[in-house]
């Protein structure tokens, strides 16, 4: 396992928002096949690190990675898990 401050950061960021958009729920909402797909990728796309990271496959990171995740978790958690209103104006 990684002793890196920095990658223990990132895991936890990406498990965050992967948490956060898996879980999220509207009752009543209309289905958006583009929000959908959209929060399919990102959950992927952040999923994996921390999947990586438990199979020892993840080693490294950098300081510029944990800004951009740091600025997508607080658009995740702005936004409620809401893939749709992730890249909205109105949040």
């Amino acid at each position: 396992m990684a002793k890196d401050p920095a990658v223990l950061i990132n895991v936890a960021l990406c498990a965050v928002i992967t948490l956060r958009l898996m879980f999220f729920r509207k009752p009543g909402a209309r289905h958006s096949w583009w929000a959908s797909w959209l929060a399919y990728l990102l959950i992927l796309a952040y999923g994996s690190i921390p999947i990586k990271f438990a199979f020892s496959e993840y080693s490294g990171t950098h300081i510029e990675t944990l800004i951009v995740n740091l600025a997508m978790l607080a658009l995740v958690i702005r936004a409620r898990g809401n893939a749709a209103k992730l890249f909205s104006r109105k949040i």
